[in-house]
């Protein structure tokens, strides 16, 4: 007779469990998205029709998504009750992460501009990046789950030091991005007066570029050793391979853009000309180098 590899009616009941639970932190988040914008988000969403609000709280669903899948993986707790308080604190944890992460970004990346008050107006550039700020944090906490290979609630304080690690990591990121834009643009604006202008094609290529990274990054799971015993040691293999990761990254997406756009002034595009499609192709080339370096390297 087949039968299903690993379903027993323990584990149908394990996962019901978390199914119930990831629910119930969906809709939360909603709530915890209206309390930290001090906004209604059904207001914003159907009343105002604020796209921008709309898409800085589908970024928040689709990093809440991401992060559980590294709750999620691995095997169920010893009984039901452990696994749903383990489920239920780690998927906690990881708004928390996400939130934290996200604050920095906003706050010490683009210091210039706040994206809170521009989404509040309705700028869909700034929602963009912050997307891009949201979900790469996301990438960059279940990169951390799926590397400490500690069960239970041991592995929280180690989850939340990779976490650190990959969030100075994406900032450096940010940094460079920044950088980058003011040798680049010839008109001599900022980045954030970019945003704050609404070019939404440097919102894309901005937000695609910190994704791809992010997946970038997760390479260093599967090429930074994990021992138990020696967590600082772990850690610093953790820090050293992010940033390895990220060079190769920013390296192979110079030369894949520049092979595929051959002829074509980027930054130009871009910044001054508002061309959303070289922005679009950049983001997924952002995207296919890093989702192709997480899969050849990572865990």
């Amino acid at each position: 007779m087949y039968e299903f590899n690993g379903i027993t009616m323990w584990s149908l009941q394990a996962l019901a469990i978390d199914f119930a639970i990831i629910v119930l932190l969906f809709v939360s988040l909603k709530y915890i998205k209206g309390w930290v914008s001090n906004l209604h988000a059904n207001d914003e969403i159907t009343e105002r029709d604020n796209f921008a609000f709309g898409i800085s709280f589908a970024a928040g669903l689709v990093a809440l998504a991401i992060v559980l899948t590294g709750v999620s993986s691995g095997a169920f707790a010893a009984t039901l009750q452990q696994e749903a308080l383990q489920m239920l604190a780690y998927g906690a944890l990881a708004i928390v992460l996400i939130k934290l992460g996200h604050f920095f970004q906003d706050k010490v990346a683009l210091r210039k501009v706040s994206l809170h008050d521009e989404i509040v107006k309705g700028n869909v550039t700034a929602s963009i990046i912050d997307f891009g700020h949201v979900v790469s944090v996301a990438i960059v906490i279940r990169s951390a789950l799926l590397w400490v290979a500690t069960d239970g609630w041991h592995g929280l304080p180690i989850v939340i030091a990779a976490f650190i690690i990959g969030s100075v990591v994406l900032l450096l990121v940010s940094q460079y991005r920044v950088q980058l834009f003011k040798l680049t643009n010839k008109s001599g604006d900022c980045l954030q007066q970019a945003i704050v202008d609404g070019n939404l094609a440097v919102g894309i290529r901005y937000a695609g570029f910190l994704v791809g990274s992010a997946l970038a990054i997760t390479a260093a799971t599967g090429v930074a050793p994990y021992a138990a015993d020696n967590i600082n040691a772990s850690l610093l293999y953790w820090a050293i391979s992010a940033v390895v990761s990220l060079v190769a990254f920013i390296i192979l997406h110079l030369v894949t853009i520049k092979i595929i756009l051959s002829g074509c002034d980027i930054s130009d595009e871009v910044n001054r000309q508002k061309n959303v499609g070289v922005a679009t192709i950049s983001a997924a080339v952002s995207f296919a180098v890093g989702i192709t370096m997480a899969t050849l390297l990572g865990a």
